[in-house]
């Protein structure tokens, strides 16, 4: 028994011919085909709403699966992505055996707001158990610390923000013995020029020289609150000449680009470790 589409391709066939011969005939003598041409007609009409019925669904079918593909291949590559994020974020956190809690970005503050500095917000909260004073990091060092918290959400106070100052550690050797205590703001010191969008300040809280090379990392706080110890802060690429501030200063440039951040996590507390 011939399939469906042939059969209604056959019957189409014919009855174009037919109409066809009742254009000829028209043509000949006018209004001898009346009678075929309503007939036509009248045929026609169910065998030309199957055939566009069969069309429509067949390609909203195969539009529908088509969308269901690739909306199916955009996941998979998505999880791909944050896959390797996650290995790159587990491999860089070698300062430390802490339980982190992945988290992405989800929305940010523009510039510097009045009620909330410079922050983003992350889409974990309170439900998983973050709370204020938490470190936040990415798989290239420090991004700042949990600020406020929602159910679903948290927004992130951000290294670089003018309120924002961190206790470090610079000069290490490979190893990360020795080093000298400062600490890094915003802000530079008077009587210098003011620091561009991805510059901060460090001041040395001794005399030791600060040099250009150095890896500044985070001192730590008690309770690991609201900065762990060690997590890669920056790197020195300017010091600062002698103008009188107090302590020698330098130029850091941090690890992390917060304007392109994307995965990230939360340091969890306790006693867990991964």
């Amino acid at each position: 028994m011939p399939s469906r589409p042939r059969a209604l391709r056959a019957t189409a066939a014919v009855l174009t011919a037919v109409t066809a011969a009742a254009l000829v005939a028209d043509l000949a003598r006018p209004g001898v085909a009346d009678p075929l041409r309503s007939a036509v007609a009248t045929a026609t009409v169910p065998v030309q709403r199957a055939l566009a019925g069969w069309d429509d669904d067949r390609v909203r079918e195969l539009t529908e699966e088509r969308y269901a593909l690739a909306a199916e291949v955009i996941r998979l590559r998505e999880e791909v992505r944050r896959h390797g994020q996650l290995e790159r974020l587990d491999r860089a956190t070698t300062w430390g055996d802490h339980l982190l809690l992945p988290a992405r970005v989800v929305a940010f503050s523009p510039a510097t707001s009045p009620v909330g500095g410079r922050t983003v917000t992350i889409d974990v909260g309170e439900l998983d158990g973050v709370q204020e004073d938490l470190t936040v990091v990415s798989a290239d060092g420090l991004v700042g610390r949990v600020l406020r918290t929602a159910p679903r959400s948290a927004d992130v106070l951000l290294l670089g923000d003018p309120g924002v100052v961190v206790g470090v550690r610079y000069g290490e050797d490979d190893e990360g013995a020795g080093g000298a205590l400062g600490s890094v703001a915003a802000t530079a010191p008077p009587g210098l020029p003011a620091r561009g969008p991805d510059e901060l300040t460090l001041t040395a809280l001794g005399d030791v020289p600060i040099a250009v090379g150095d890896t500044v990392t985070t001192l730590g706080s008690p309770d690991d609150r609201p900065y762990v110890a060690r997590v890669p802060l920056g790197t020195v690429t300017a010091v600062d000449p002698d103008r009188g501030q107090l302590g020698r200063t330098a130029v850091v440039t941090p690890f992390v680009e917060t304007a392109t951040l994307d995965l990230v996590a939360v340091v969890m507390p306790g006693e867990d470790r991964r």
